[in-house]
């Protein structure tokens, strides 16, 4: 019987060698393609925060050559401020090991305008865990972006409107609202809230008072001193307003914000007689802004209180009535403005 020679072993291993390169090509190739197919923008970056892999639609966007990409950072291709707020995200996702998901933001393009973009962010960890680079996606909304923007516009104009009618029935109630917006908006971007939540206060002290629109006018522009039967019915503008809004689609907290802005801090408001943990801070604000509005202005019933009383009244509740951290605020920026309304600046 002949012997039957087998091939080399070195040769063996050399297929394999090379069926494994072939097929890890492949797989590469593979991905690329289905990168390059996908309408988001894809970037790999390392632990450094350098980018090492992109797909065809990142470097379409840069009207780059992948090429001139790779190796580089953020802060090569966007302003300082907003490449250092991508570093920050990168570096939160590498030290974490947590996803950021769905951020939304707005980045500067090359031709000098801005779109508005949503980025995923997420860890790439090695066989033993470690957290060794990340992967972003970024996915261009700004036509969903410039949709609720004009739907936005609708809904301001259709309260200008709204405005306009109260007006007409109540002007004192009409200057008011609009004042304790102005003096909301002021607050909240000193508190340092974003500018969505801002934008829902503002609108809160827009309608704040819209239930009044049916209380009769003889008793609103009353002047002298309410009947205990009138004075309840002006405190129903409350529950009204409520009624009013709580059926529409509003932001979540709209309406239960203009419920609470009679509520105290030491459960002595109105209509539910809230404490402190269940008021809401936007309530709080409202809260604070609408009496400084009412006292420093002239109503029917009385005259204007003036700055030295309105303080008063705030420094000498803070904590029973008012917010303690909301006054400060308030108190430091009349300060400011040489005790003097801040508001009437805007």
């Amino acid at each position: 019987m002949k012997n039957i020679k087998s091939k080399p072993k070195h040769k063996k291993n050399r297929k394999s060698y090379e069926d494994l390169k072939r097929t890890i090509s492949l797989e590469r190739k593979l991905l690329q393609i289905l990168l390059d197919n996908i309408p988001d923008a894809i970037y790999f970056k390392d632990d450094k925060n350098r980018i090492i892999r992109v797909n065809r639609f990142y470097a379409e966007g840069f009207k780059l050559p992948i090429e001139d990409i790779i190796g580089k950072t953020d802060f090569d291709f966007f302003p300082k401020d907003q490449a250092q707020r991508m570093f920050e995200d990168d570096t939160y996702v590498l030290k974490t090991g947590k996803p950021i998901i769905g951020k939304i933001e707005r980045t500067l393009l090359p031709n000098g305008t801005y779109n508005c973009v949503t980025t995923t962010k997420i860890p790439i960890k090695n066989k033993k865990g470690r957290v060794i680079g990340t992967l972003g996606v970024t996915r261009d909304i700004t036509a969903y972006d410039n949709t609720e923007r004009t739907n936005l516009e609708m809904i301001m104009n259709s309260l200008k409107v709204l405005d306009k009618i109260l007006e007409t029935k109540d002007p004192y109630t009409f200057g008011h609202t609009r004042r304790v917006s102005l003096i909301a908006e002021r607050i909240a971007k000193e508190l340092g809230w974003e500018k969505n939540r801002i934008l829902e206060l503002k609108m809160s002290a827009e309608l704040h008072d819209i239930g009044k629109i049916l209380i009769p006018l003889e008793i609103l522009n009353k002047p002298g001193k309410l009947s205990d039967l009138e004075y309840k019915m002006v405190q129903e503008h409350v529950q009204q307003s409520y009624n009013m809004l709580k059926p529409y689609s509003f932001p979540s907290q709209l309406p239960e914000t203009i419920y609470q802005h009679h509520e105290r801090l030491n459960g002595k408001g109105y209509p539910r007689g809230l404490l402190s943990d269940k008021i809401l801070p936007e309530a709080k604000i409202l809260a604070i802004c609408d009496v400084l509005e009412a006292m420093i202005s002239h109503r029917p019933y009385r005259q204007a209180l003036g700055m030295d009383i309105t303080l008063k009244e705030l420094k000498e509740n803070v904590g029973s009535k008012y917010d303690k951290d909301i006054v400060d605020v308030v108190l430091k920026m009349i300060s400011e403005n040489n005790n003097k309304p801040f508001w009437l600046n805007s």
